[in-house]
């Protein structure tokens, strides 16, 4: 009895490795790399010190600097990376390459993701340098500080799996960060205020499961956020194989 393997082409390692390779050659991938740096290295260099001795600046700096502008440029980074097919059709080829489209799905999120969580986590490291030499600040940093720039990358990788997600699902790119922003910054803050309204704290709680939130409080050292982030990534990832493999490219 003889059995049969899949070609090297039918595997998800080497359709990773296909999306790798377009990533990577594409100009704006490195303009995003770039900009997101430069927007980090701008913030801690400009931020004032708020004289507090007992606080390590440099960490919050940084966190602050991702939760303001990182996020949503790297968001619309790995939005990018089907969305940019789609406006170009070149998706049409890559599912024929790749007719599986669960597969290529899959390859997309694990190139994004892995991307972005370099991308995110070399940029935090140098929001913190660059913060610590600012503040005199290099010698109080210990490894509580490094697991905070983990979690930063971590953040970031996740929600750049979630703006794939939605990415796939619209196929534009105006609409999916029109979505991606009301999810990250609408939408919590209109829950808040409805749940101050109504005197419904429940409503409240729920909000703080949100993308956002949950991504600050992951940030703060509550890793368990990670899995709710995690979720929402599935969530969205799912959506896009349901849509990838049930409409017209």
């Amino acid at each position: 009895m003889t059995t049969t393997s899949l070609p090297p082409a039918a595997t998800v390692a080497s359709t990773a490795a296909a999306e790798w390779i377009k990533l990577r050659s594409l100009r704006s991938t490195w303009w995003f790399v770039g900009g997101s740096a430069a927007i980090m290295a701008l913030v801690a260099m400009l931020e004032s010190d708020d004289s507090d001795p007992a606080t390590v600046l440099a960490v919050s700096v940084a966190t602050a600097a991702l939760s303001n502008f990182l996020q949503y440029t790297l968001a619309a980074f790995a939005m990018l990376a089907i969305t940019g097919e789609f406006a170009t059709r070149s998706i049409t080829v890559t599912c024929a390459c790749t007719p599986s489209r669960t597969r290529v799905m899959l390859a997309k999120a694990l190139v994004v993701g892995s991307t972005v969580l370099l991308v995110g986590t070399g940029v935090a490291v140098l929001g913190v340098g660059v913060a610590a030499v600012r503040f005199g600040e290099l010698g109080a940093l210990d490894s509580t500080h490094l697991t905070s720039i983990v979690t930063m990358g971590v953040y970031l990788s996740l929600l750049g799996v979630l703006a794939l997600g939605i990415g796939t699902l619209v196929r534009r790119t105006a609409g999916g960060l029109a979505i991606l922003v009301l999810l990250l910054l609408v939408v919590p803050e209109v829950m808040v205020l409805v749940s101050e309204r109504l005197g419904a704290p429940v409503i409240a709680t729920i909000a703080d499961y949100t993308p956002a939130p949950a991504g600050w409080r992951l940030m703060s050292g509550d890793w368990e956020y990670a899995l709710v982030l995690a979720a929402w990534a599935t969530v969205t990832i799912a959506a896009g194989v349901w849509a990838l493999r049930t409409r017209d490219v």
